[in-house]
């Protein structure tokens, strides 16, 4: 299963759709916030189905603010992060992650690229497609899960 991921959008769709596309195939786009509505424009335009949450900028939105997918045999959370304080620690988004007893948790906020293991489990944060920090060109990620092993890359 190929996943596309994006974050923090902030209704520069046309960017995102330009990086996602270099990815394709892709069988889901997951969204972590900011803005929530391109997720739906995604999914129109990709024709693929988005799975997209909230984020501390999506003031009414109704989106929902975490949500968790069994994808291709993985338990995945997707969240903003935002609720978890992440631009000063993971400390409380591992202890939700353990809670729930994920495999991969997809978060945003930071606009900061980030791929590591914690306790077991993939912490992926694609970075921003608006406004990425720390020297990053927008960008986006994909996660290939091929039976047990789950691949994590950043495109560009």
């Amino acid at each position: 299963m190929r996943i596309g991921v994006v974050s923090d959008t902030h209704g520069k769709v046309d960017r995102a759709i330009k990086l996602l596309n270099q990815l394709e195939p892709l069988d889901l786009v997951l969204h972590a916030g900011d803005y929530y509505h391109d997720g739906r424009l995604l999914a129109e335009t990709l024709e693929v189905t988005v799975h997209a949450v909230a984020g501390n900028c999506d003031f009414q939105t109704g989106g929902p603010g975490e949500e968790v997918l069994e994808l291709a045999g993985k338990k995945v959370f997707l969240t903003h992060g935002h609720l978890y304080h992440v631009h000063f620690s993971l400390q409380k988004l591992l202890y939700r992650a353990l809670e729930l007893q994920v495999d991969v948790v997809v978060f945003g906020h930071t606009h900061v690229r980030y791929c590591q293991m914690h306790e077991g489990i993939l912490f992926f944060n694609p970075g921003s497609v608006y406004a990425p920090r720390e020297g990053h060109d927008p960008g986006c990620g994909l996660l290939v899960i091929d039976g047990r092993e789950i691949k994590p890359s950043f495109c560009p």
